[in-house]
């Protein structure tokens, strides 16, 4: 029991950290929750419980056979795809409608785009293999209860901050059109500066 609540304890540490570290679906998610409201913010801060399982079979299992190359082409691919999202929300700054008619299509739209966007990251690879995985894999070693604490610790809290941000991002809508017109720019503008950023490492190697 008490190895099953350290695992879940360092799972937490690690959940609150990640849940506030910058990157490409940190700032998607306040994009969408400046023009949406915090519920499409929370819509996207779910994409991780979707996209994470296939990741970590893939460190786990995969990665020792996978190309050299292989993190740097997914960067590159990300890259290209985090600018395209970049334009759609640009696009849709520029001609003013942040609302789409279909809630439920948007809702969809988002959690897919967030999904894809995290599929397509070098980060969660990485940080599958330098921090997650190498705990997770000692605590199952521990047993299956201890692996499952340090998960539910990890996504509890990474879920769960991502969520609070969506919430705190959602009260600055009340300062007015103007001023929320000019978060979701610099957002967008983050987001291009990110999606460049991917595809300069994955290009550069670095």
């Amino acid at each position: 029991m008490q190895s099953i609540l350290a695992f879940f304890a360092q799972g937490a540490a690690i959940g609150l950290t990640a849940a506030g570290s910058p990157g490409p679906l940190l700032t998607y998610l306040i994009s969408r929750t400046l023009s949406r409201g915090w519920r499409q913010g929370a819509i996207v801060a779910l994409a991780p419980l979707i996209s994470d399982p296939p990741i970590v079979i893939v460190i786990v299992l995969l990665l020792d056979q996978m190309p050299a190359n292989f993190l740097r082409v997914v960067s590159v691919l990300g890259g290209f795809y985090v600018l395209y999202l970049a334009w759609g929300l640009l696009r849709q700054w520029r001609s003013g409608s942040q609302n789409e008619p279909d809630l439920e299509g948007a809702q969809n739209s988002s959690l897919r785009k967030a999904i894809t966007m995290n599929l397509l990251s070098p980060g969660p690879y990485t940080f599958w293999t330098l921090v997650n995985g190498p705990i997770l894999l000692s605590a199952l070693e521990e047993s299956i209860w201890a692996g499952i604490g340090f998960l539910l610790g990890f996504y509890g809290v990474f879920i769960g901050g991502m969520i609070g941000i969506a919430l705190v991002f959602d009260q600055a809508r009340r300062l007015g059109p103007r001023v929320v017109r000019g978060l979701i720019l610099a957002s967008i503008l983050i987001l291009i500066l990110f999606g460049g950023l991917l595809i300069w490492r994955g290009l550069m190697g670095g």
